[in-house]
């Protein structure tokens, strides 16, 4: 499964750039060009982070490991809660763990989801919405985070972990999101607050790695000792847009053929077409749906963010992350989205009817037009 969908993306590599060379005929050297270009914003993203990495991993280490020993943790998953896995959060989960297994279950698995969320979506997805969609993105992001859990129970068994320890491992992680949950329910604004105070700290991080490495590279003078190489992040870097040179024309090609069908479903669902094709492009980045979430009828929104919290990113940069470090784990990574994903967006329709039913049984069989679809 890891090397077929792989090999898959290398294809349409393969066919986006000969289309982009031959003059863009077939419309997929646009969508080509467009993964090749996110070489620039994938690095001032992640190189000044993933140069910091091992300087933060000897601080947790000294502080975290010897508290998780004690209750038979891994301190790996501390981390992978926090940071995405392409963000720092598979290199020090890496470092952190006990064994090689639970570093690549934490840092490939558990960073991918929960870490990608508070690190990286969360704050992001803030950033470009209306304080009007503010209500529709906490039910959503609610719902994705009870999903993540399953999920990474889903990948664990995959991997082939023992039961008990991954079980075990879980409960933090399924106590974390019942609390961020409710948090992001009940009280909104603070929660808002505090995701984007993190966010920022964790971006002024990325950007002082990134002074750091230029003064190095520049002025040949090293101020901080401990950094890690710069090929080592520029690689990752290059690996993930070339991914993206594959992905981006594959799920153009597939959005092309089976439009009429996705509509259907969005019909099914009772969302619109935006949102259809806001999950279709949350398989590349979560950044497709909240760029379209205005245009989103309301269930739509909830479900839409309820998959770009759980699921997203499974063909995109993250993908193209793994892809470069641990490619033997691209099947647990691909069922752990999919898993929540799919999850995600059908609770998050329930959910939904079912508090719109609520409301209009309550204003006596009218319906509200706050949520109405």
């Amino acid at each position: 499964m890891d090397k077929f969908v792989l090999y898959l993306i290398g294809s349409f590599f393969v066919i986006g750039a000969i289309d982009y060379i031959t003059g863009n005929h077939l419309k997929l050297g646009g969508k080509f060009e467009e993964g090749i270009k996110t070489m620039g914003a994938l690095g001032l993203g992640m190189i000044g982070i993933l140069s910091l990495a091992p300087i933060f991993t000897n601080f947790l280490s000294t502080e975290i490991i010897p508290i998780f020993r004690v209750f038979h943790l891994d301190p790996s998953i501390v981390p992978a809660a926090f940071l995405a896995v392409d963000m720092g959060g598979y290199q020090m989960a890496n470092e952190l763990a006990l064994t090689e297994q639970m570093g690549a279950f934490s840092g490939i698995i558990i960073a991918s989801t929960l870490g990608a969320t508070i690190s990286f979506s969360i704050p992001v997805a803030l950033g470009m919405l209306s304080k009007e969609d503010e209500k529709y993105f906490s039910k959503g992001v609610l719902v994705g985070i009870i999903a993540i859990p399953i999920g990474c129970l889903a990948a664990g068994l995959w991997q082939q972990i023992n039961i008990n320890i991954l079980v075990w491992n879980l409960v933090p992680i399924f106590v974390f999101a019942i609390i961020l949950g409710v948090g992001i329910l009940k009280a909104p604004h603070v929660f808002i607050k505090v995701f984007n105070v993190f966010g920022k700290l964790i971006m002024t991080l990325s950007t002082v790695g990134l002074l750091l490495q230029g003064i190095d590279v520049i002025f040949g003078v090293r101020l901080v000792s401990g950094l890690a190489p710069l090929s080592e992040s520029t690689v990752i870097v290059a690996k993930i847009a070339f991914v993206l040179g594959g992905a981006y024309p594959m799920l153009a090609l597939i959005n092309r053929i089976f439009k009429n069908s996705f509509k259907e479903i969005g019909e099914k669902f009772g969302i619109n077409s935006v949102s259809v094709a806001g999950v279709l492009g949350g398989l590349a980045s979560n950044l497709l749906i909240f760029g379209t979430f205005k245009e989103m009828n309301p269930k739509g929104k909830v479900v839409c963010t309820a998959f770009g919290v759980s699921g997203a990113f499974v063909f995109g940069g993250q993908f193209g992350f793994v892809s470069g470090v641990a490619p033997e784990m691209l099947g647990a990574f691909i069922v752990s989205k999919l898993t929540a994903g799919i999850i995600s967006i059908v609770l998050a329709a329930w959910l939904y009817d079912r508090e719109n039913k609520e409301i209009n049984l309550k204003e006596n069989g009218g319906i509200s037009n706050e949520y109405q679809g």
